[in-house]
């Protein structure tokens, strides 16, 4: 699989590589459609604050 406009586009990629990564591997397993950063941040955001980390269900 190739990497998502979060990996790649600059103005994605800062915010997204400065999330923990159990968050950058929920949203990528997530296959949520994200066309702008504030779609991004509000993902990151949100799994943030849930506290879900790999391998565990929330």
């Amino acid at each position: 699989m190739g990497k998502s406009v979060y990996e790649t586009d600059p103005n994605f990629k800062n915010y997204f590589t400065s999330l923990p990564k159990d968050v950058q591997n929920r949203i990528k397993r997530s296959g949520v459609q994200i066309s702008t950063l504030g779609e991004l941040m509000m993902v990151g955001e949100r799994f943030k604050e849930t506290g879900v980390t790999d391998g565990k269900s929330g």
